[in-house]
């Protein structure tokens, strides 16, 4: 019996013919000139090693996968509550818990507070209270809000509802309630766009004494006086008005189907009446006629005429009948005259003179502002 023996590194290169390259234990033996049972010791000896080594690797490999599996879960899970929650991304923490709250039985919490970005300790609080006190507070000033922009018939924006709020005792900013109206879609209700202005050719009646000093220091020193037509199913009402001045107060007013020369009469008549003046007053409205200035001269009136179609030398006139048309008319045709007339006198009488909060009077009525000063 042979006994040569084999080094070590001979053993190895046997084995790994066998186990790399794929030969058979018999076929290498026969090739290498060892015995088969040696050969198959050896292959058996290092076998367990390679076997552990093999088994490791696969389980690394199982690990990794169920690691990539789970990465992957959680990525479509916040991919989902993302393409849902898409429409609360932007908004409060409030409305995120909402959101939360509606997809816990879906979602994890953990998974939902890390992918809106909010605290988990925070959405608990907010289950066992969801309405804030400030919450509850917009809502009671909303409400006020509503009553103020309903008793003006829709027509106050944010500055006269603010300054409605800050009379009954409210301490809120004006801020605060513009951005309360813009979010519920309350906005002050318009129909008509500002005139243009035109250039036209002087009065050949009367100068314009007035000039445009639109702002005077006491009631019955000038008075503004213009005519418009509103529309019915029954034909034009015209409407003629006489204002103060001093207040922007309404103190003459006639309204006619025709355009007469006593329309406009009547509404300085009416002004005479009321106003009961102790000194020259001056009396300016656009184009006139010699009736015109005969009536003013008999009741003591300075009469001044603006420039022909030049509406900006009467723009206090030409104002009140914009806020008439945007607030009240909103470019509705009534069904009869009368009934325009008592919408227009409803106005004029009870919401422009006694509650309308005006811009040029710092936020109060003409009736106020002239009672004040009084």
């Amino acid at each position: 019996m042979s006994t040569q023996r084999f080094t070590p590194e001979f053993k190895a290169e046997a084995v790994r013919q066998v186990i790399e390259r794929g030969y058979s234990v018999s076929e290498t033996a026969e090739r290498l000139g060892v015995s088969t049972h040696s050969l198959y010791k050896w292959v058996k000896s290092v076998t367990p090693d390679k076997t552990e080594k093999q088994a490791s690797e696969l389980l690394e490999a199982k690990s990794e996968i169920l690691r990539l599996r789970a990465q992957m879960r959680r990525l479509e899970e916040e991919r989902d509550i993302l393409k849902k929650g898409s429409a609360v991304l932007c908004q409060g923490a409030r409305v995120k818990y909402r959101f939360m709250n509606e997809h816990r039985h879906q979602y994890a919490i953990t998974t939902l507070c890390r992918v809106l970005h909010v605290a988990r300790a925070g959405f608990y609080q907010w289950l066992h209270k969801p309405v804030s006190a400030r919450e509850y507070d917009n809502a009671r000033l909303l409400g006020l809000i509503r009553d103020s922009y309903a008793a003006s018939r829709g027509v106050y924006g944010a500055r006269r509802v603010f300054a409605d709020l800050r009379e009954a005792g409210e301490t809120c900013g004006k801020h605060r309630v513009a951005r309360l109206m813009r979010a519920n879609k309350i906005k002050a209700l318009r129909g008509y766009k500002a005139p243009r202005p035109i250039k036209g050719r002087p009065s050949i009646i009367a100068p314009n004494r007035l000039n445009r000093a639109f702002t005077v220091d006491a009631p019955n020193k000038a008075w503004v006086t213009d005519i418009t037509y509103i529309r019915t199913w029954q034909g034009w009402l015209y409407l003629a008005v006489v204002l103060d001045l001093y207040a922007r107060k309404v103190v003459g007013w006639s309204m006619k189907p025709t355009l007469a020369k006593e329309l406009a009469l009547d509404a300085l008549l009416m002004a005479v009446w009321r106003r009961k003046p102790k000194h020259k007053v001056i009396v300016h409205s656009d184009q006139g006629n010699d009736d015109w200035k005969r009536f003013c001269l008999a009741h003591q009136l300075e009469p001044s005429m603006s420039r022909r179609g030049n509406c900006w030398d009467n723009a206090v006139a030409e104002s009140f009948f914009s806020s008439l048309k945007k607030e009240r008319i909103r470019k509705r045709i009534y069904k009869t005259r009368d009934m325009a007339r008592a919408d227009v006198f409803d106005y004029i009488e009870v919401f422009y003179n006694r509650t309308r909060r005006h811009s040029h009077l710092g936020g109060v009525s003409p009736e106020a502002f002239e009672s004040a000063s009084l």
